[in-house]
């Protein structure tokens, strides 16, 4: 099922921003598979991998923009780890509104929300061009078994995701709208220099609209908080091009007493999905590697 789109891989970043040096030696993408110590170093994560086991490869599925990885309600069978492109997580109420809870990009991971339930409490959908790498539950379980560094792998990916969801309680809860869009373009920026890619000069590829979402203001709130940064200097705006001209005067704007002044409103304040605590998913991580042994 999850074999049958997978294809030769494009730059990490894009056509706009090649990768890092260093990952051209060790991520090549013309591949339709990647090996557990590719996998490992997208992750960031030190792995020895036993001769033997050397050949345990990992399918790439490519989506195209618009295309679902997976779908609220699917059962959970893997995790993905995003290789090249982004995604939009969504949640959707009863009349179909929709609301965005994450933009993962390269090395980021998307299923964790189905792991305690058994099922997928999210949409992932492409926004641009994609490759993500398939990693079933259960075999990566049993790989933990054999090789220590797996289990340390499958917390790292347990634990990116609780970081990103602390970051958006206090995103939400603790800055105005301005200060919100400044926190967003602020943390794309290191995640792009982390990738080896520029972190001045970067392509939104979410909408507006879907930005508000996310950062739970209006899309109206959004065009004037980039228009603002745009009319005092701070970064150059054409559509969705973004060039940061004055970072530090960008990260005052989260420092600032006016920025927390809204946050306090009911209306700004939307909910965080909830995410299962790092104990449980250890202590079922753990079991189901024992029993995939």
């Amino acid at each position: 099922m999850h074999d049958s789109n997978v294809v030769a891989m494009e730059p990490a970043c894009g056509s706009t921003c090649p990768p890092a040096p260093m990952m051209k030696e060790v991520m090549p993408y013309d591949r339709a598979v990647v090996g557990l110590p590719e996998l490992a170093a997208l992750l960031g994560v030190p792995l020895d991998v036993p001769a033997g086991m050397v050949d345990v490869e990992f399918s790439v599925r490519r989506l195209r923009p618009g295309e679902t990885l997976c779908r609220a309600g699917d059962e959970f069978e893997a995790l993905y780890i995003v290789r090249s492109g982004f995604l939009k997580t969504v949640s959707l109420d009863g009349a179909g509104n929709e609301q965005v809870l994450a933009f993962p990009m390269r090395a980021d991971a998307i299923g964790v929300d189905g792991f305690d339930g058994g099922h997928y409490t999210v949409d992932a959908i492409a926004l641009d061009s994609c490759h993500v790498i398939i990693v079933p539950f259960q075999r990566i379980a049993g790989l933990a078994r054999s090789i220590p560094g797996v289990e340390r792998l499958v917390y790292s990916i347990f634990n990116h995701e609780l970081v990103h969801r602390q970051n958006m309680v206090r995103l939400l809860g603790m800055l105005n709208a301005e200060a919100r869009v400044a926190a967003f373009l602020l943390d794309l920026s290191e995640r792009f220099g982390r990738l080896g890619c520029s972190k001045s000069s970067f392509i939104l590829r979410m909408t507006r609209q879907e930005l508000g979402s996310y950062l739970g203001i209006k899309l109206e709130t959004v065009s004037r908080a980039l228009s603002a940064f745009a009319a005092s200097g701070l970064m150059d705006v054409s559509r969705r091009e973004m060039v940061l001209n004055d970072v530090a005067a960008l990260r005052r704007k989260l420092e600032s007493p006016a920025a927390k002044d809204c946050a306090r409103r009911a209306g700004q304040q939307r909910p965080v999905a909830p995410v299962s605590s790092s104990a449980r998913v250890a202590s079922r991580t753990l079991a189901l590697s024992q029993m995939a042994a």
